[in-house]
């Protein structure tokens, strides 16, 4: 086969997981924002959740090869979240606010190259690098349940921050037991997991403090 048919099948698949991350992106924002009103009360966190965008994601941009193209699939995956939902909301007469436009726009921009070069790091490396991608991932998982149960709890259902702080501890022992081959590799999923869950529950709790300032 020649240099310049592989290097088209390449291309071919490295678009083909962006047409994924585009379209996975604008329909699951288009459903967040009606899932705001079909969801029962038990699901409703979902509908609210970041960490479920994130975890769309990470998983789109398992399917990248390389790590340029899941980066860049994890940014347009948030991107056309985002627009996904600001179109369903504003055609629901739910206009949207330049402050939530700005602030979740930057975190698209800068979590969602993060997210995805987790995602390409647990699938195509080991040791170091495949507990930072899991870890990483994890602590968003587990850090986005702390804060519905120390903030929201009230007016939310806890048992959904429970089963995601689960979640996300069930991916960090299936990591572990997948990618992670010695305890200091383990120690060191765990402790990115830890660190990246406290900076989430930091950040959050500021989130409608900077959005209000926008």
């Amino acid at each position: 086969m020649r240099a310049t048919e592989i290097s088209g099948q390449a291309v071919q698949r490295h678009l083909s997981v962006l047409a994924v991350a585009v379209a996975a992106g604008l329909a699951l924002g288009a459903l967040t924002a009606f899932g705001q009103q079909w969801l029962p009360e038990s699901l409703a966190p979902l509908a609210n959740s970041s960490s479920s965008w994130a975890l769309t994601a990470f998983l789109v941009a398992l399917l990248a090869p390389r790590g340029g193209v899941a980066a860049a699939s994890g940014s347009f995956v948030l991107v056309c979240m985002l627009i996904g939902y600001v179109v369903a909301n504003q055609l629901r007469g739910y206009p949207s606010s330049s402050g939530l436009l700005i602030f979740w726009g930057a975190a698209a921009v800068v979590a969602g190259p993060l997210l995805g070069l987790c995602a390409h790091r647990l699938r195509h490396r080991r040791g170091t690098q495949a507990a930072l991608g899991g870890g990483g991932v994890s602590g968003v998982l587990i850090g986005e349940g702390a804060y519905g149960l120390i903030y929201i709890a009230d007016t939310t259902s806890p048992s959904y921050w429970w089963g995601q702080i689960v979640v996300g501890l069930v991916l960090l022992v299936a990591v572990s037991a997948w990618r992670l081959r010695s305890w200091r590799t383990t120690a060191l999923g765990a402790l990115t997991t830890a660190v990246v869950a406290v900076a989430f529950v930091l950040l959050y709790s500021r989130g409608g403090t900077l959005m209000s300032l926008l």
